[in-house]
Parts: C-alpha cells; structure tokens; sequence
C-alpha cells in the first residue's frame, strides 16, 4: 500500500469500515511510514477534541432575535437595491446621444489590437508536438494469506460440505463488534 491509497481509505479505517484484509494493510502501512502514522495521529486526536466538546445550548430568546436580525438584513438589502436601481436610472439620464467621433476611433483601435494580439497567439501556436511516454505497467501485489484460510482449515468435511466459505465470513466480520460488546 502506498501514501496515496492510505489517505483515500484512511476515512473508512478510521470508521472500521474496511475489509480485514484493507485493515491489516493499513496498520502495515502505519507501522512503515512516518508521514501517515503522524497524519493518523493529528486526525485521531481532533477527533478527541471534537466528540469531547461541551454541547452548546443557545439561550431562550435566541430565536427571536435571529429572526429579528434576519428581517433587518432583509430591509437592509432591499433599500441598497432601490438606491442602486435609482443611481443607474440617474446615470442613463445623463447619457446625451450616440458617440462622439473620438469615441469611435479609440473603441474601434481597441478592437483592432485585441484582434491583432490574438491571431498573432493563434498563428504561433502552430507547432504540433506530441510527447509520447513509455507505457507503464503496474500490478499490485497478491495479498498476505490468512492465517485461517490455512488448507487444513478449508479440507471438506466428512458430509462432503465445504467450510472456506465460513472462513471467509469470520475474516471480513468487523472488529468493533467484539469491542463494542467489551464496553470500549
């Protein structure tokens, strides 16, 4: 297991949600790599912090006086849209007419320098490189047999029933059940 897969499913590790096999590389991983035992930490200890925060209650008229609040805002708001509709209706009072000569000139010479300055971008990109890199193969590694799966474990009983699908039930049942009952 490497950094990037241990912080994708370190979520679900710490929610004892993954499979016991993703459990053991993660604890593997933890005891390998300083940089996610320390990250482990930092994240384990807010968690402490945040679940042994007392609950706030707020107070009585809270309520009222959030929705006092809000209707002021409200009122608020809507006087700032009527001044800023009446200073854009003065503002288009003002406006005397078509534009001036000048006017036109300097808009259309703006005009002109962005079309130039953007063929100009267009035309010096013509130059088609690929990059082509070499294929890479990665495969992962078979995982570590458990020590239940052994072939003494998985031989058919007399009924000529096999038991490896228990086995496999017993290796993916959550931990936290056992901890759960011992009160932890």
């Amino acid at each position: 297991m490497n950094c990037r897969e241990f912080r994708r499913k370190h979520d679900a590790y710490i929610d004892d949600t993954l499979s016991g096999v993703d459990i053991e590389g993660m604890n593997r991983h933890l005891r390998l790599c300083q940089q996610c035992a320390a990250l482990d930490t930092r994240i384990r200890r807010s968690l402490l912090v945040a679940r042994n925060l007392p609950t706030i209650q707020p107070s009585a008229a809270f309520s009222e006086r959030l929705q006092m609040r809000l209707a002021q805002e409200r009122a608020f708001m809507a006087t700032r849209e009527r001044d800023t509709d009446a200073m854009l209706g003065m503002m288009a009072k003002r406006h005397r007419g078509p534009l001036t000569t000048g006017t036109f000139v300097a808009l259309a010479t703006g005009i002109a320098v962005a079309a130039g300055i953007s063929m100009s971008v267009v035309l010096t990109g013509d130059d088609d490189r690929v990059i082509r890199l070499a294929p890479v193969v990665a495969t992962l590694p078979e995982p570590e047999p458990s020590p239940i799966a052994t072939p003494a474990m998985v031989a058919s009983m007399p009924a000529g029933m096999p038991i490896w699908p228990a086995v496999f039930v017993a290796q993916r049942a959550p931990l936290r059940l056992a901890s759960d009952v011992a009160g932890r």
